[in-house]
């Protein structure tokens, strides 16, 4: 009875492991490889690379829309690659339909997919799958805010499918475009702190 009750109780934490352990779609900006662009020149162009990484769900289509703050950026262009090879003889994805759909007034790209009938994106790798490219417009001061999101916009149509094209969740990280605070900004912060603690002391 009480190895029974074990094994059930085992078999329970790793149903709730693998129910937590979700891909991951995340945005990388070429010119810095990270979700973080600081101070980029205005009209300059910036490239956000989408990519996943899978954990211990395979996953064999991606059917997703990108939102992005169209005060700050403006999207020229958006490419699904290809073809993305994984692991494995005739194992690539590759896009559904080519072209996607660029809204600018809405800040969205809408048709981005990749998908196989393949095994899929097995757990524990990582692929690109595309890219956006963006227009700078101006870069606001709003480090909480994120600007560029994978997300599931259009429910029925955006998804994450597992096999047998089972639905299944991701999680997504977003990326952003800042400005970097002007020194002046910076010395005028220090000094301010410096005679608070000055005033506190006294």
């Amino acid at each position: 009875m009480y190895t029974r009750t074990l094994a059930l109780v085992a078999a329970a934490v790793l149903v709730a492991s693998s129910a937590q352990a979700l891909p991951t779609i995340a945005l990388k900006w070429r010119t810095s490889g990270t979700a973080t662009v600081a101070s980029p020149a205005a009209s300059s162009v910036q490239i956000a690379d989408i990519v996943i990484t899978t954990v211990s769900q395979t996953v064999n289509g991606i059917f997703v829309s990108i939102e992005f703050d169209q005060v700050e950026l403006q999207a020229t262009g958006a490419k699904e690659l290809a073809a993305v090879s994984l692991p494995g003889m005739g194992n690539e994805f590759s896009p559904i339909t080519v072209g996607t759909t660029i809204n600018n007034t809405a800040g969205l790209v809408t048709l981005f997919d990749e998908a196989t009938l393949a095994t899929g994106l097995v757990g524990g790798n990582t692929r690109t799958l595309g890219s956006v490219t963006f227009h700078v417009v101006a870069a606001a001061n709003d480090a909480t805010d994120i600007d560029v999101i994978v997300s599931l916009q259009n429910t029925g149509i955006d998804a994450i499918t597992s096999p047998p094209d089972v639905v299944i969740g991701a999680n997504f990280v977003g990326a952003s475009v800042t400005p970097e605070p002007a020194a002046g900004v910076l010395g005028a912060v220090a000094l301010t702190t410096l005679l608070g603690l000055r005033r506190r002391r006294r």
